[in-house]
């Protein structure tokens, strides 16, 4: 019997059936592609570093490499972390100095004992994220902070006070090697001059300086950053700040919208021995195969910073069960995601819910106090009890609005210790009731987050480190092989007819 090619309205009714059902199954799909029937079964040694450096699986893309400031894959020779009460101290720092900027007036209500800024490190930057940058003709390339918070980009340049490089080479940018280097302002209307102070009291002031910036594969010219002069504290790894956030006409969002749109995106890895990626422009859209995208929200009325990344949370589950909270507590005064706080700050009411449906997913873990002067996170268990060398850990997905669905990497949940005998739950409570919750970098561990701000929305993206693709992903390409197999077998039998398709030249 022969065998008919459909017409071009059968084919296009079939694929179409296809599409919808893709679409269908993609729309209750939570991006990163979470454990079977909402938990993650997984072994504890897989998620902790090795002492050598891995080639990403898929994170560059093509993009700036992003690495931890310490660790195999660090430039700065500091293979040793922070300690977590250093780690811990600091993110209360930061937290406390968004909320300071984003308010008029800032609470003095809020308990001072042992998070006192006396008891602070003097470092504002204690376990970031590294991006490494190139400023200048020809080329200097210095490690920079990725900070979502800040709209200056500044970086340490030679003839600064400071009595050491932080232990690093070629650390500081030397204006007089570089033949485009301009000293001063090259945007109509801005000072020449900068003075940036951090709540732990280090701080950040010199000149301002123009030149061109390496972002691969883009070099751009007249690029305005501050050349720092006088720095205070101690940075870490750092050799100052990329600042990617919104608003000012001298961030790097605003000198380089003609060029990449306002849209940047990033990846953060999830251990120290592999590099995430930094993309601008339009790549950073097309690199995904597939994103879900929330709104980027106005700052709530009164609020004074416009720099801030506000998005839409509006609920969490736990092994698929949605806690019942108001998604009125996550607007009330608002959410921002920020790349340099480390873990979530949530609602009290919320963080209580979400802690106790975590307990009731862990009772085969024994739980343990947290350790001393660690008040940070307050939910731990001993790994050891848990039933042998793998564990079963409940997914977390954040909700965000346009229903998007944002499934969380194992790291994102626990944040397990070194000696890998114990792990607390990474998120906590927010100290003061008039606080923005905070989604931290913790939370974003192996995520596509892309920024569109021309566009107004936020994006999520599976494993953007290529560890294990998502439903999502195996669900487009099984579709994209049945529309390649229908077209090749209609072009063969329309090749021996005779018969033409004009309607199936272009491959999605």
């Amino acid at each position: 019997m022969a065998i008919l090619c459909p017409s071009t309205a059968i084919y296009h009714l079939l694929f179409s059936f296809l599409l919808l059902f893709f679409l269908c199954y993609v729309s209750n799909t939570p991006v990163y592609g979470a454990a079977k029937d909402g938990y993650h079964t997984l072994d504890i040694s897989s998620l902790l570093p090795k002492n050598n450096y891995s080639a990403p699986a898929g994170g560059l893309a093509g993009g700036l490499p992003i690495t931890y400031s310490y660790g195999p894959c660090s430039r700065s020779g500091q293979k040793k972390s922070p300690s977590r009460q250093q780690i811990f101290l600091q993110d209360r720092s930061r937290v406390r100095s968004i909320n300071a900027k984003i308010f008029s007036q800032y609470s003095t209500q809020e308990s001072k004992d042992d998070w006192s800024l006396e008891s602070l490190p003097s470092s504002n930057k204690v376990g970031d994220f590294l991006v490494n940058v190139g400023f200048g003709n020809p080329q200097q390339t210095l490690d920079l902070s990725i900070d979502t918070g800040s709209p200056t980009t500044w970086i340490q340049c030679n003839s600064f006070l400071l009595e050491k490089c932080h232990n690093k080479k070629n650390c500081n940018f030397t204006p007089s090697l570089s033949s485009s280097y301009y000293n001063g302002s090259c945007i109509p209307s801005t000072d020449t001059t900068y003075d940036i102070s951090y709540e732990d009291g280090s701080y950040s002031k010199g000149v301002f300086g123009c030149d061109e910036v390496a972002l691969k594969p883009d070099v751009l010219p007249k690029f305005q950053f501050g050349c720092s002069r006088d720095s205070g504290g101690d940075f870490g790894a750092s050799s100052g700040i990329l600042g990617l956030a919104q608003g000012e006409q001298y961030s790097l969002i605003s000198q380089t919208a003609s060029k990449f749109k306002k849209k940047f995106s990033y990846c953060f890895p999830p251990i120290e021995d592999t590099q995430g990626s930094l993309l601008f422009g339009e790549k950073a859209i097309s690199a995904s195969p597939l994103l879900k995208f929330t709104r980027i929200l106005n700052p709530p009325s009164g609020l004074e910073s416009r720099k801030y990344y506000f998005v839409e949370l509006i609920g969490i589950s736990v092994a698929k069960k949605r806690l019942n909270v108001s998604s009125s507590l996550f607007a009330s005064p608002g959410t921002i995601i920020d790349s340099g706080t480390v873990v979530t700050h949530l609602p009290t009411a919320a963080y209580k819910a979400l802690r106790t449906a975590f307990q009731q997913e862990m009772l085969h873990c024994p739980s343990i106090p947290p350790p001393r002067q660690e008040k940070l996170l307050d939910t731990c268990y001993n790994l050891k009890g848990c039933g042998g060398r793998n564990i079963t850990l409940p997914e977390i997905v954040l909700h965000f609005g346009g229903e998007v669905d944002v499934s969380l990497h194992p790291l994102g949940i626990l944040w397990i210790y070194e000696d890998r005998t114990q792990a607390c739950l990474a998120f906590t409570g927010k100290s003061h009731p008039s606080h923005v919750a905070i989604i931290g970098n913790r939370q974003q561990l192996s995520l596509k987050v892309v920024y569109d701000i021309e566009g107004g929305r936020l994006g999520f993206g599976n494993d953007c480190m290529g560890l294990s693709p998502s439903p999502n992903v195996w669900a487009w390409y099984g579709l994209k092989w049945v529309y390649n197999l229908i077209r090749g077998i209609c072009l063969l039998i329309a090749s021996d007819s005779g018969y033409v398709f004009h309607t199936l030249h272009n491959t999605p």
